[in-house]
């Protein structure tokens, strides 16, 4: 990784930018499968479960092309994700999930804080890494919530290799894990779109850059790493 500064970056920043390059194409790539394979799924899946919904899925056929639809885009939701563990940069995969599951005090700090900012405020935190302690929890979200969500969606797509009681559970799990998703989710946009100081973010997973200033603010100890040309 480096960082961009007075030139012409990588992905064609003009001159006069001072950006640091947070995400790789395989880390991006990996995220937007997972984004958009994510809201297809809630759009099949709601509307296949309540009525209310359902007229709307006039747009892509009805209700049996919605089912083919979840059951296709599952397994990319599944498969397309989980490749980028071994192709696309996979090393900055692999450390992301090592790193969401490692909490330092300093991430800790910053959890106690994070209500604060999420309301347009900025806390006190120490120095925090590539992932600060708000990020690792909706990483957890997304990570357990994928796993609960899978197995799940398994045992219902088959249900007569499985014991009855299990399909029994695998409804209200599925149905659960999805929620669990989507207030995550909610609440990862907000940040990304709409919050003063955190949605200038959202450029790096466009085109993988972010500025300096929001790195140093957000991401001290990493942005220190980068500067001195380590990862």
């Amino acid at each position: 990784m480096s960082i961009q500064t007075q030139t012409k970056g990588q992905f064609g920043q003009p001159a006069g930018t001072d950006k640091v390059l947070r995400f790789t194409l395989g880390e991006r790539v990996s995220h937007w499968i997972h984004a958009v394979s994510f809201f297809l799924l809630l759009f099949t899946g709601l509307g296949i479960l309540s009525l209310t919904i359902r007229p709307a899925l006039a747009v892509i056929g009805g209700v049996q092309v919605a089912r083919i639809l979840h059951r296709t885009v599952a397994v990319l939701f599944v498969v397309g994700v989980g490749s980028m563990f071994f192709i696309g940069n996979p090393k900055y995969h692999w450390e992301w999930l090592r790193m969401v599951f490692h909490f330092t005090k300093a991430d800790w700090q910053h959890v106690r804080v994070f209500p604060k900012e999420f309301f347009g405020g900025h806390g006190n935190y120490p120095a925090q890494d590539k992932y600060n302690g708000g990020e690792k929890i909706n990483s957890l979200f997304t990570v357990f919530g994928s796993i609960f969500i899978t197995l799940s969606g398994v045992v219902m797509w088959f249900p007569a290799v499985f014991p009855p009681a299990l399909v029994r559970w695998a409804y209200p799990v599925h149905d659960l894990s999805m929620f669990m998703m989507t207030t995550a989710v909610i609440g990862h946009m907000y940040l990304g779109l709409l919050h003063p100081d955190s949605r200038v973010s959202l450029s790096g997973m466009l085109n993988g850059y972010v500025p300096s200033k929001f790195a140093k603010a957000h991401h001290a100890a990493w942005y220190e790493r980068v500067k001195k040309g380590q990862n």
